[in-house]
Formats: C-alpha cells, sequence, structure tokens
C-alpha cells in the first residue's frame, strides 16, 4: 500500500499535520548532529552584512534564524515554505527565540518564486531536493532570483551512506537498503546534487561532504535508525523480531559506550552565470 508522503508537500496535510512536522524539524534543529551540518551549511552560504537571501523549504526556520544576524545590518533573509502552516510556526519559534530583525517568512512553492528577476544576493535549500519530484525545476526558479554572480547552496543527505556497526551484518544491509530505496524520498539525493546544479545551470560548483556520526541517542542520525527499523518491519522487509534484535543490540552498545553509526550530507555550492561571467 502506498502513502502519502506529507514531507513531499506539506500544504497538502492537515493543519495538524502540518503543526506536528514544523515542531519535529523544530526538535531535531537542536540535535548535535544536525547543528553541526547546518553549521556547515551556513559557512559555505557566507553571508554579509546588508545581503538579501532566499530560503526554499525553510521549515520551522531554524537556519534562517541561524543567517538573520549575520546579514544585519541592512540585511535581511526570506524564509519560503510551500505551507502556509509551516510559514506561520516558522514566525511562532523566530518569535520566542527572540529574533526581532533581519528575517521575514512567506508561502509559496519554490517551483513558482512571487519573486522579480535577481532579487537575492544567495540562496539555499536544505533537505528539500530530496522530497521534491523535479528538483531542477526548482533550482532553475531559485537560479532566476538570485543576482548574477550570486551563490546557491543546496544541501541533501545520502541515506546509501550510513554505517552501523552491528553484529549482523546481513540485517543491518537489508533494512538499511529498504529505507534508502522505499522510505522518505530520493534517499540517493545527497550525491546527485552536482548534476542537479549543473544541469540547472549553475557554476563554478563545489562539494562539502560532511561527515556526521552518532555515538547516543542524542543524535538526529540514532533516532532515525529506530526509524529505519520500525518502517523496514512495516515493509515486510525484516520480521517483528529482526527488527526487536537489531534496536536492542544497539541499544546495548550505546549503554556499554560502544555504538557507532555515521552518515554524509554533501553540501554543493555553484554561484549564477550569464553567458559574460562565464568561467570555464
Amino acid at each position: 500500500m502506498s502513502h502519502f508522503n506529507a514531507w513531499s508537500n506539506p500544504s497538502k496535510a492537515g493543519a495538524a499535520d502540518s503543526l506536528r512536522m514544523a515542531a519535529f524539524l523544530e526538535e531535531r534543529s537542536h540535535l548535535p548532529d544536525l547543528q553541526e551540518v547546518n553549521q556547515k551549511l551556513c559557512e559555505k552560504l557566507a553571508a554579509r552584512p546588508g545581503e538579501r537571501l532566499l530560503e526554499v523549504g525553510c521549515g520551522s526556520g531554524a537556519i534562517c534564524r541561524q543567517l538573520a544576524e549575520e546579514v544585519l545590518p541592512g540585511g535581511c533573509v526570506v524564509g519560503m515554505d510551500i505551507s502556509p502552516v509551516m510559514s506561520a510556526e516558522a514566525r511562532k519559534y523566530t518569535h520566542a527565540a527572540g529574533v526581532k530583525a533581519g528575517i521575514v517568512f512567506g508561502a509559496a512553492a519554490a517551483e513558482t518564486l512571487p519573486y522579480a528577476d535577481a532579487s537575492f544576493d544567495g540562496a539555499l535549500a536544505a533537505r528539500l531536493l530530496l522530497h521534491a519530484p523535479d528538483p531542477g525545476a526548482i533550482l532553475r526558479e531559485v537560479k532566476r532570483v538570485v543576482k548574477p554572480g550570486g551563490r546557491l547552496v543546496v544541501m541533501d543527505w545520502d541515506f546509501d551512506t550510513v554505517t552501523v556497526d552491528h553484529p549482523d551484518r546481513e540485517l543491518t544491509r537489508r533494512l538499511l537498503h529498504w529505507r534508502s530505496d522505499h522510505h522518505g524520498g530520493n534517499n540517493w539525493s545527497g550525491r546527485q546534487l552536482w548534476s542537479y546544479m549543473y544541469n540547472a545551470g549553475l557554476r563554478n560548483l563545489s562539494v562539502h561532504p560532511v561527515v556526521t556520526v552518532a555515538h547516543s541517542e542524542t543524535e538526529a542520525l540514532t533516532q532515525s535508525l529506530w526509524r529505519t527499523a520500525q518502517v523496514a518491519c512495516e515493509g515486510g522487509a525484516i520480521t517483528p523480531a529482526e527488527q526487536e534484535d537489531w534496536v536492542q543490540e544497539l541499544k546495548g552498545r550505546i549503554q556499554a559506550g560502544t555504538f557507532f553509526a555515521s552518515i554524509v550530507y554533501f553540501i554543493v555550492e555553484g554561484l549564477v552565470m550569464t553567458d559574460s561571467l562565464q568561467v570555464v
């Protein structure tokens, strides 16, 4: 049975689901491994005072808040999400965090942004394209609203890069591969960002792999592994007994201090180039 993936278009989810999704994103933004990769993303965007920046698929607004201080004085970060509920929650989280300047939120599809050409100095998309049916359409639209010479930075994970130290290799491969192939969007998006960006006309590309490591339950990756085992069981890839044994083994390793897991996030940055600015 197929299920609607609300992450592919939160605007089609009910209000209650949208609120839950925003809370989920906000909670995860405080976890150490996601803070690490978000910080690397912001470093590559290299926001400067006075700039106008755009984040498409801003979710709960965590990255926008991180960038807001860097564009002051005189600049602004615009957070755009397809879900009006998500955008409203981002405003609430921003107010609660005490951020009062340098940031605004709106609602629109990333494929049809309500901005004129060359409206922004730079733009970013984090964990968005893996859920998009047509990543190229989004990148071409974002490129349109960024000034010539402006930066575009994108980031996604690649779930097939997950490593987990577990004694049952066959079972571990089976459930990880099932999750990668059948749940949560395009889990190879990270390795495809380079071609997405190139095909959309971005140039001067560079790629920055970020490996995050988990040793406890405080990391987002560890929580994703529990969910991975659950959905693999629900999908028939493993049995309930295998799910229980696999999870309990890892929880035992957490208690013993020997748990290890990792995942690679790929950050790709490029420039919006006109013909006169092309660099061979």
